[in-house]
């Protein structure tokens, strides 16, 4: 297993986007938030626009081999 970041988007709808980090993203989702022109930000696997989201998270977890879901979060950021 591999130690990476994990950022949890959960949308309006109900719905959720992860995406992983090799560092910790926490300069760069303040950056998003500061954002006042372009509030579309890109993922490797998705576009997010952040008017949708209603939450984000971050945690660094275990990575499992297996699955997303396995992952185990080693602690809330």
């Amino acid at each position: 297993m591999t130690e990476r970041y994990k950022l949890f988007f959960t949308f309006t709808n109900g719905e959720q986007e992860t995406a992983y980090f090799t560092e910790n993203p926490s300069h760069r989702v303040n950056d998003w938030l500061e954002r006042e022109k372009n509030q579309w930000i890109r993922l490797d696997k998705a576009i997010i626009n952040l008017h949708n989201v209603n939450m984000i998270r971050l945690a660094k977890v275990k990575v499992s081999d297996n699955s997303e879901d396995d992952d185990e979060i080693i602690e809330w950021i």
